[in-house]
């Protein structure tokens, strides 16, 4: 992948809550819900087996189905997918689902899958080792992972309106769900609502630093292929104001063509 100074956000990420009809759009348009360092770290993904990891709204999964991959959406919860897969239909692409939890990836099969997608998932997973660990082994060999993740230089701040201010520190990992009544929990695009039993956590969110990701990516046999991290605006939805700092961190990892 070409360096670049510098790569926006999707307008699926900076979008008006009011727009309600993106993914209508994104069959047509999958840099609606793809930035470019996405897209081109997924490379041509037409004909290939594509696991998109968390349902989330659906927007990637969308996008990727109409650039003609093969998309399974792989989530420990049931909850929200009849919406997606209506609105699959709606637009006329085939998604399939299979209900796993991300500790048991593995049961999926040994080289299940030719590539993964996970977009602002691992704030809910417990153990973050075992997570890439179970990815690693439903990727064929050569086959990459891909990451989206609200970058963690983002996640420190206290909720509130104005200059930001330090809430907590960069390294302190776990954090409990219940927010301070003066504070709003912060509610980022595609974020999971329901979090369900297992790997992720329902009593804490976990802020992973950019070092653990490689670290733990490392120790489950990926090699990290590359690196972008994208944007710099304040978006909408954010209280406060973030202006300047990246807004997304995107890893893509290789499982190696030989163990």
């Amino acid at each position: 992948m070409e360096r670049r100074d510098y790569i926006p956000v999707t307008p699926a990420w900076e979008r008006n809550p009011e727009d309600t009809d993106i993914w209508r759009r994104v069959v047509v348009m999958p840099s609606l819900a793809l930035n470019q360092a996405e897209l081109e770290f997924l490379g041509a993904v037409a004909g290939k087996r594509v696991a998109v990891l968390g349902s989330g709204e659906g927007l990637a999964s969308l996008a990727l189905a109409a650039m003609g991959a093969k998309v399974t959406v792989v989530d420990p919860t049931n909850s929200g997918l009849d919406v997606v897969l209506v609105r699959a239909q709606i637009v006329g692409v085939e998604l399939d689902f299979r209900e796993v939890e991300f500790e048991k990836l593995s049961t999926l099969g040994e080289g299940w899958c030719e590539l993964a997608y996970a977009a602002q998932v691992t704030g809910g997973i417990e153990n973050l080792g075992n997570f890439y660990r179970e990815v690693y082994r439903i990727l064929v060999p050569a086959g990459r992972l891909v990451i989206n993740e609200y970058h963690p230089f983002r996640r420190i701040w206290k909720q509130e309106p104005g200059h930001p201010r330090v809430a907590r520190s960069y390294f302190e990992r776990q954090q409990p769900r219940s927010v301070d009544p003066d504070e709003e929990e912060l509610g980022y695009p595609s974020a999971p609502v329901d979090k369900p039993a297992g790997i992720v956590s329902r009593r804490f969110e976990y802020r992973w630093t950019i070092s653990d990701h490689f670290y733990f990516l490392n120790q489950a046999g990926f090699r990290v292929a590359g690196i972008e991290e994208v944007g710099d605006a304040r978006q909408r939805w954010e209280i406060p104001n973030l202006s300047g700092l990246p807004e997304q961190l995107i890893i893509a990892a290789d499982r190696p063509q030989s163990d």
